[in-house]
């Protein structure tokens, strides 16, 4: 190994490896919804406030006395949000390093595959996050299924892309985001079955969490240090946070009370219909038109996805004068940088873009007009924590270099009625 090789050439040769616009690809090539949503990397002070109008003034009349009189300002909320923070840490030990062949490329290559298993963890978590509530919860335990104690089934088979053989997960009750049992005790997943939905764990959940086999009441399952465990979320707040499925109650979000408009506030929320998807989306399109939205996209799980495919199959998109049979194409905007797909549907304000996103919930759907959104964070997210100047860290009783990715930031939107949640089954 040349001696000019050291710890300093060695991380310059790390901040080329990982550019910003390289990160972004890394992170967003596979997570369509986290890499169509505006970015802002402003996020500076302790929250980021802003005003939503829910309601308009009442000073209007035929008759000016009675408008008049009847004059007051308009309804406005102003939503609070604050940044959570997520980070993946990496070593690279000396020895592995010493352990290569010598070359300055295969020592990149080696740090390289660790540094980007953190930042595909990382990526992973973002691209989960922006649909989930912010709990930490990333599947649950299907009670109606008999364990052997150590075999968790999961509820939704499709949420098993969330766990990795090696994760640590907790659990908690079958409240979203509420006490963890027996005070956050964590089991190490030693096998996942991606047919059947099923993990394996290390020790039996009657040990670890205190339940009794087939009394587990689908309780949510949280990778470790992820579960709000009763207190404020940890976590991201996505779309299930923004438009909850059922409507909101008084306690407040982000400082506001959307109970006094669960849909201007809250969003729109929509059982779908039984006799086809396809049904289903129109009238979500429709409700969300005549509240004043112009959707442009829909984000489903893949074999949601499917179904809607095989539901299209042969229809005819109408746009403008044109008319024409379109099941798919790449769209043309800043998606088709990562070559997403799309199925199209004509809607009341214009055709609406659908895409498979496996982070998304199987058996419901997202109808968003995009504009609204904003991921929001402080610098670009993800990032190599380096505000020392450094990438990696010589670790004090270890033997190696530590390498830390993070973001600081949260998800927000400026008119959740403009947007809608809707149930496929």
């Amino acid at each position: 190994m040349p001696s000019s090789f050291n710890l300093t050439n060695f991380d310059a040769a790390m901040k080329h490896m990982y550019p910003y616009k390289k990160v972004e690809n890394m992170v967003y090539q596979n997570n369509p919804l986290l890499a169509m949503i505006p970015k802002e990397t402003s996020f500076p002070g302790r929250n980021a406030t802003y005003a939503v109008e829910y309601g308009l003034t009442n000073g209007r009349s035929a008759n000016f006395q009675t408008a008049q009189n009847n004059r007051n300002g308009t309804k406005i909320s102003d939503f609070v949000v604050t940044r959570i923070k997520d980070y993946a840490v990496v070593s690279v030990d000396n020895e592995t390093l010493l352990a290569a062949d010598g070359s300055e490329g295969s020592l990149l290559d080696v740090a390289k595959a660790k540094t980007d298993s953190a930042l595909h963890a990382l990526a992973r978590s973002m691209g989960r996050d922006i649909y989930r509530s912010g709990s930490g919860s990333i599947g649950q335990l299907d009670d109606s299924v008999a364990d052997d104690g150590t075999t968790i089934t999961l509820t939704t088979l499709s949420d098993v892309v969330n766990f990795e053989v090696g994760m640590r997960i907790c659990a908690g009750t079958a409240t979203d985001g509420a006490a963890l049992k027996n005070n956050g005790a964590a089991v190490e997943i030693t096998a996942v079955d991606r047919s059947a939905g099923t993990l394996t764990i290390q020790d039996p959940m009657q040990t670890v969490w205190g339940i009794a086999s087939g009394d587990n009441a689908d309780l949510h399952l949280y990778p470790e240090g992820d579960g709000a465990n009763g207190n404020a979320n940890l976590k991201m707040s996505g779309l299930s946070a923004w438009l909850p499925a059922s409507a909101p109650s008084s306690a407040t979000f982000f400082g506001v009370d959307r109970s006094v408009d669960a849909t201007r506030l809250g969003g729109q929320r929509l059982q779908g219909s039984f006799s086809s998807m396809r049904e289903s989306l129109i009238d979500a399109a429709v409700q969300v038109s005549r509240e004043g939205g112009r959707p442009d996209a829909v984000f489903m799980n893949p074999f949601d996805w499917a179904s809607l495919a095989k539901d299209l199959e042969g229809t005819t998109v109408i746009s403008g004068n044109a008319s024409h049979n379109r099941r798919r194409y790449d769209s043309g905007d800043a998606a088709a940088t990562f070559g997403f797909s799309s199925l199209t549907l004509a809607a009341p304000t214009g055709v609406i873009d659908i895409y498979s996103d496996h982070n998304c919930p199987q058996g419901r759907c997202y109808m968003l007009q995009l504009d609204t959104w904003k991921f929001k964070s402080l610098g670009p997210a993800p990032r190599i924590l380096d505000f020392d100047g450094l990438k990696g860290i010589r670790q004090a009783n270890e033997d190696g270099v530590e390498y830390r990715w993070g973001y600081y930031g949260n998800l927000l939107c400026t008119a959740p009625g403009f947007n809608a949640t809707i149930a496929l089954a």
